[in-house]
């Protein structure tokens, strides 16, 4: 073996180092002149607030109230930021938002969907609420709430104007509009006509109750479960229709995730155990850029094949579960690419008693894609009219009509689900034909009866 000299060793030394101080230097500069980029930046942020507040204390009439302008001030940062998700909480908020029960629901207790004038639909008037005991009724239409009309506002602004403190009170404005009969001079019923009416409520805001999960049977022996949003309620309600299963002939279960658009990661993990592969079942990214695993689940029990319901307004928690089931190959996605809205908050408290919700990750499939502004890409592409979805979310869409479901009750079957009513055959039809027939068979042999 060929020996290097001393000379050649200590050279080969200098250069090495010489080579690391430039990559350290070169380094060091691009960290440097990030810095003070930002450095300069925050001056001029500060510059500009600096001057905003030495005319507004110059020129401004009336007295100011220095904590709102505080509160204000951190409240604009954090909209600027460009996420709907992230808030600025006050310390008298936060202290509310500490206090509060995450499993009471306080308000009117009604659901709405948007209109095409941009008021507020009422598709469900929740049993035993303060807006049943009102009198509001599914299909009125809410021009105004407490005043400020419902067009002025965004959508979202005017679901915030909904749920408040318990005994606070809230007033609507509302559209009503009922088919009464039609009646000729004589007072005969000739038919119907369209009224309408606008009407006010006071509503005192009160504790109500609404269920996460539904199920259904659809097409003689299929489970159609549909899930609203992942709340603390939601594993034992899922529990109770899964006991209620095991005493129905099911074939095969729809899972339906459309419209989920709300609740936490976690209670989707142990709510959702029957459909979920064992591994990883919430991974997120953080501004790292490090892949942290949140939450793992067990092998899902079923046994009974599953597809998956899913469109735009599949939005978070819903997101990562529907990308688990179809990564674990536990079910087969039908519908449209969700909404892309698959993030994770951190509540973080400041040192005055405020507190920042920030968004600190976005969630990842099993290949480490981010979820968050791509959605999840359903197995099959099926889409509803833009009517349909209306009556979709008015719970107006009969199973029957429903082309998404149709379309995943055919993955079942595909899967070997023994489906009772297969998608595509009027049955009822046939019920008749077959009455028909039957009818004419017996009337048949009556007449030969009577000829006897």
């Amino acid at each position: 073996m060929k020996k290097i000299s001393i000379g050649t060793t200590v050279a080969i030394a200098a250069l090495t180092a010489a080579v690391t101080v430039s990559l350290t230097y070169l380094y060091a500069m691009d960290r440097f002149n990030t810095k003070i980029a930002d450095v300069n930046e925050r001056q001029a942020m500060y510059a500009k607030l600096n001057e905003i507040d030495q005319k507004v204390r110059r020129d401004a009439v009336g007295e100011l109230d220095e904590t709102a302008i505080k509160d204000g001030i951190c409240a604009g940062y954090v909209a600027g930021l460009g996420d709907a998700n992230a808030k600025y909480l006050s310390a008298e908020t936060y202290r509310i938002y500490l206090q509060g029960d995450p499993e009471k629901s306080i308000g009117p207790g009604i659901r709405t969907m948007q209109d095409e004038d941009g008021n507020m639909e009422v598709i469900e008037v929740l049993t035993g609420s303060a807006a049943e005991a009102a009198g509001m009724k599914k299909g009125d239409v809410i021009l105004a709430i407490d005043g400020k009309k419902v067009i002025r506002l965004t959508y979202g602004e005017a679901l915030t104007r909904l749920d408040g403190a318990e005994g606070s009170q809230v007033s609507f404005r509302v559209l009503r509009t009922t088919e009464v009969p039609k009646k000729d001079e004589e007072g005969n019923e000739t038919g119907t006509e369209t009224k309408t009416e606008v009407l006010d409520f006071q509503i005192i805001r009160k504790e109500y109750t609404s269920r996460s999960v539904y199920w259904e049977k659809v097409n003689g022996n299929v489970a159609h479960i549909m899930v609203r949003s992942f709340t603390d309620a939601t594993k034992e309600e899922m529990q109770e229709i899964m006991s209620q299963l095991q005493a129905e002939e099911i074939c095969g279960i729809v899972l339906d995730l459309r419209g989920c658009a709300s609740g936490s990661v976690e209670n989707m993990v142990s709510a959702a155990k029957w459909f979920l592969s064992a591994g990883n079942a919430a991974r997120y990214v953080d501004s790292s850029g490090e892949i942290t695993v949140e939450y793992t689940a067990g092998s899902g029990q079923l046994g009974l094949p599953v597809s998956v319901l899913v469109d735009n307004t599949t939005y978070g928690a819903a997101e990562v579960l529907a990308a688990d089931i179809r990564d674990g190959k536990a079910g087969t996605l039908v519908g449209g690419v969700t909404a892309g809205g698959a993030s994770r908050q951190d509540t973080i408290q400041l040192s005055d008693g405020s507190a920042l919700i920030l968004t600190v990750g976005y969630y990842v499939d099993a290949e480490g894609n981010s979820l968050y502004g791509s959605g999840v890409t359903p197995d099959r592409d099926v889409s509803l009219t833009e009517e349909e979805k209306a009556q979709l979310l008015r719970g107006a869409l009969s199973a029957e009509e429903d082309s998404q479901l149709q379309t995943a009750i055919t993955t079942l079957i595909e899967k070997g689900a023994a489906v009772s009513q297969v998608p595509g055959v009027v049955y009822e039809e046939e019920t008749s034909s077959q009455q028909e027939s039957s009818s004419e068979s017996s009337q048949q042999a009556e007449d030969v009866d009577s000829e006897k």
